[in-house]
């Protein structure tokens, strides 16, 4: 049998496609695996948080950058205006590898803009978030973010006109400040003292005159200042100061005997809402109506804190029939075995009527608080728009749910005797953005007419 000499050769020729085409394989894969790793093509993501329109005098913002898998190379934040161009951030970060995380996967930086300091004006200018990754894609110069955003260029406070405000008020008066800006506004609003209270809008006056209702303390001795501020959409804010006669509240006092029935009637009501409660039935009463009545007046504040824009109330607020037993701002001095265990202020007035007496709202309002309330027991908070609220207490019913908007003498609930009550009454208060004010002034028409609805 005669041998062929390239018999091998031949063999061999069949399986070296074989492996060129698997070390292609192989290569391509490697080569996959490698852009995989450093040649991804997923680009970064940025973003800046804090409004960021409108630029003023000076202007923070947060800027978020992330990049999940080669990292962070560099970031960049310029603002550019007709060709000038200055760099508010620039960094670069060294590269820790060839894989995920050669550079931070995500960076949290801080800029000030001051674009009058930058040598800018006001006007049209672009603020411009350059970020780059640490991938090899894109001829090793990695992929690359720009974000850009068009801006104004604010660096002129509004002008603020005081149209009307009060010329004569008391300690737990009320009145309204009405006011003209000339630019859209942000923020805006009175000041009296260190009590700030928020505008609205009065578009029925005219484009860019607000309002604002405010409300003293019972307690206010003096007006150290009182302004209207007002902040424009870039942060820029104005004052405009106003002046009033403050007449100060004179001081009424009065004694409360605390008992013992009114102790182990009490305690036991507190205590199955306030569990935490423990000593003597007198450090229960005073720690009920010391630091439950702080806790209760602190969510008054947050319920009073939003208000609705519009006016729902119309004329003056009703006052349920009966004979008072409490007034507006009485100085009260508790007594236990004739010693004194504590003092405190009624912001309200009490007023006793039949036994389980119907409740009516004293205008029309919205009901946004209606639930048991600490030392005023079972409550209704109602919403009568531009901070204005009432508030009606010691119910032993309640017949309306949140939400709902009532009409003027609608029956909320009944009296009783929940809460710090010794018997059965209603404790009325009437609020200004969270502020207890005098209800006598509320229930009087012509007071009515004359400080609030002439102006409102």
């Amino acid at each position: 049998m005669k041998l062929d000499p390239f018999a091998k050769v031949k063999k061999n020729r069949g399986a070296l496609p074989a492996l060129v085409l698997g070390g292609a394989g192989l290569l391509a894969l490697a080569l996959a695996a490698f852009f995989w790793l450093v040649g991804e093509m997923e680009k970064p993501q940025v973003a800046l948080n804090g409004e960021s329109s409108h630029i003023g005098l000076s202007k923070q913002l947060t800027l978020m950058a992330s990049d999940a898998k080669s990292g962070l190379s560099s970031i960049e934040v310029a603002l550019i205006q007709e060709g000038k161009k200055a760099v508010l951030l620039e960094k670069t970060y060294p590269r820790a590898g060839y894989f995920s995380g050669a550079g931070p996967h995500k960076i949290e930086e801080t800029i000030e803009i001051t674009p009058k300091a930058l040598g800018f004006k006001d006007g049209s200018a672009e603020l411009v978030v350059r970020a780059v990754d640490f991938s090899l894609w894109n001829w090793f110069r990695g992929n690359v973010t720009i974000h850009s955003s068009a801006v104004t260029i604010d660096t002129k406070p509004p002008v603020i006109s005081v149209m009307e405000s009060p010329k004569y008020i008391k300690g737990g008066g009320a009145g309204v400040v009405v006011y003209r800006v000339s630019e859209p506004a942000g923020r805006h609003g009175v000041m009296v003292n260190d009590i700030f209270y928020p505008g609205f809008a009065m578009p029925k006056r005219g484009a860019g005159i607000y309002g604002a209702c405010m409300g003293l303390p019972h307690d206010i001795a003096t007006i150290e200042n009182a302004f209207v501020v007002a902040a424009d959409q870039a942060g820029n804010e104005a004052k405009a100061p106003f002046t009033m006669d403050l007449h100060v509240r004179k001081i009424v006092s009065d004694k409360i005997a605390v008992s013992d029935g009114f102790l182990s009637a009490k305690i036991p009501e507190f205590a199955s809402h306030y569990p935490e409660l423990s000593g003597t039935s007198v450090e229960q009463f005073v720690k009920v109506n010391n630091d439950i009545r702080l806790a209760n007046y602190k969510k008054i504040q947050e319920v009073c804190a939003k208000f609705q824009p519009e006016r729902l109330w119309d004329g003056r607020f009703g006052r349920m029939e009966g004979s008072p037993r409490a007034g507006y701002a009485d100085h009260r001095t508790y007594l236990y075995n004739n010693e004194k265990i504590d003092e405190q202020v009624h912001l309200g007035v009490d007023i006793a009527s039949l036994e389980h007496a119907n409740v009516e709202a004293a205008n029309r309002g919205l009901v946004v608080f209606a639930e048991y309330l600490g030392i005023y027991g079972n409550t209704v908070i109602l919403d009568h728009g531009q901070g204005i609220f009432s508030l009606y207490s010691h119910m032993s019913q309640i017949n309306v749910p949140v939400g709902t908007m009532v009409e003027k003498g609608a029956v909320l609930g009944l009296t009783g005797t929940t809460g710090m009550a010794g018997g059965d009454h209603l404790h009325f208060s009437m609020l200004v953005n969270g502020i207890f004010v005098d209800p006598i002034e509320w229930w009087d028409e012509e007071w009515v007419k004359l400080h609030m609805l002439s102006v409102l």
